[in-house]
């Protein structure tokens, strides 16, 4: 089984022999975010630092989409949102908003959680179970959703 980084450096070739000029900009552009990871850490990364770098390069897109987004800039949103599709690739299969939520849910019931007031006590174990397979941002969403909905029912009941 070969570790992402190894996945990344054949990908790249294989960018590069078939000329593919965007996948190889891309896959070079990462690369050297784990180079640079791998000098600050002294290390060879994990295939989870790994996962992490390329998540925070999916998210800088999505944050660049926002500003795009806002500038009207509707050739540049589409080229980034190309190159989060090639940076998903190297990530694990993600997980869906209600399968985020039943997680949540199960949490909070564990620790007994019921308002946004516990967001922080559930974030934590939250990311720590789900891992790579979902973004923080819907990571704290499913948390906020579940805590609110907690915080309404116990309102109303």
């Amino acid at each position: 089984m070969s570790t992402i980084a190894e996945r990344l450096i054949s990908d790249l070739g294989t960018a590069m022999r078939e000329k593919n000029a965007e996948r190889r900009d891309v896959l070079r552009y990462l690369r050297s975010e784990v180079k640079n990871a791998e000098i600050e850490h002294g290390r060879t990364l994990t295939d989870d630092e790994v996962t992490q770098v390329i998540q925070r390069q999916i998210k800088q897109r999505r944050e660049s989409i926002e500003q795009f987004e806002k500038g009207g800039r509707q050739d540049l949103v589409d080229v980034e949102q190309a190159q989060i599709a090639i940076l998903e690739e190297y990530l694990p299969p993600q997980l869906s908003d209600e399968e985020l939520e039943r997680i949540a849910g199960d949490i909070a019931d564990q620790q007994g959680l019921s308002g946004t007031k516990d967001m922080g006590k559930l974030m934590g174990p939250l990311r720590e179970q789900v891992g790579a397979q979902a973004e923080g941002r819907a990571v704290s969403n499913a948390a906020r959703k579940v805590l609110e909905q907690r915080a309404n029912g116990e309102a109303s009941g």
